[in-house]
């Protein structure tokens, strides 16, 4: 990852919904974050490579999101396993610092670094 390391980061993948399962069995297997929450989304791009005559005309390509909270020091590891096991499969990533994150059920929300 380039530039300054956040304290907590948030990684977030959107995957293709073939590979989710495969994702899910990988994440839970990892031992960045305490868990991970996946949700189906659409994708929206101008590009039509690979898209299906279907989602070229809808202009929306359904996918996957994972998004998992981790230690900012663990996300280029967490990447490159993630590029080693997936290797060329359709994944677009990103990674943004977490500036506070808690549970609304205890009386303060640390800051990151939990």
């Amino acid at each position: 990852m380039s530039g300054s390391v956040p304290e907590e980061a948030l990684v977030v993948l959107t995957v293709s919904p073939a590979i989710e399962e495969a994702v899910i069995d990988w994440l839970l297997a990892r031992r960045e974050g305490s868990g991970f929450t996946s949700m189906p989304v659409s994708g929206h791009s101008a590009r039509q490579q690979g898209l299906s005559n279907l989602e070229q005309v809808t202009g929306r390509q359904r996918r996957v999101q994972f998004q998992m909270e981790m230690r900012g020091q663990d996300v280029d590891a967490f990447l490159e396993n993630a590029r080693a096991t997936f290797g060329g499969a359709d994944i677009h990533f990103w990674v943004v610092p977490v500036l506070s994150a808690g549970r609304l059920g205890h009386a303060t929300a640390a800051p990151s670094g939990r």
